[in-house]
């Protein structure tokens, strides 16, 4: 009996790493099926936009900046979790660019939709495209 029980464990410990790595790729793969056919779900549109507005202090001192932000879309179509990831000017426009973003409306997923990015450039006059933030949808604030 106490032979078979070594044989037993000896084979289970030789097997282990096999059935190890067999259930992650399983796994794996499964997760990626689940995450590529979620974002065929998850196509939104824009129903509402509403524009952050140019900080007077910004305007009167010719300051311009960029914040990039990343939120949510809701099953409603309402954005959540909206967060400040990078900002100009020790975060003069991080409050404009929240509450601007805090209006905007899509048309409803069929689940939460996370990690949105975007980046709100405030400029004073129209100027060629420049942004730090690449793959990112930037939108233009003109101040006046």
């Amino acid at each position: 009996m106490n032979d078979q029980i070594k044989n037993f464990t000896n084979r289970l410990k030789t097997t282990w790493p096999v059935i190890f790595t067999v259930t992650v790729l399983i796994l794996s793969c499964v997760t990626f099926q689940s995450a590529t056919a979620a974002s065929n779900d998850t196509n939104v549109s824009v129903i509402k936009r509403a524009l952050p507005v140019y900080p007077k202090f910004a305007v009167n001192n010719k300051i311009e900046g960029t914040v990039l932000v990343s939120f949510s879309i809701e099953k409603d179509g309402n954005v959540s979790d909206i967060q400040v990831e990078a900002s100009d000017h020790d975060g003069l426009f991080d409050a404009s660019a929240i509450l601007g973003i805090q209006r905007w409306v899509y048309t409803q997923p069929a689940k939460k939709i996370r990690n949105n990015y975007v980046a709100i450039e405030f400029v004073l006059a129209d100027k060629a495209d420049v942004s730090y933030f690449s793959n990112v949808e930037r939108i233009k604030v003109t101040g006046k």
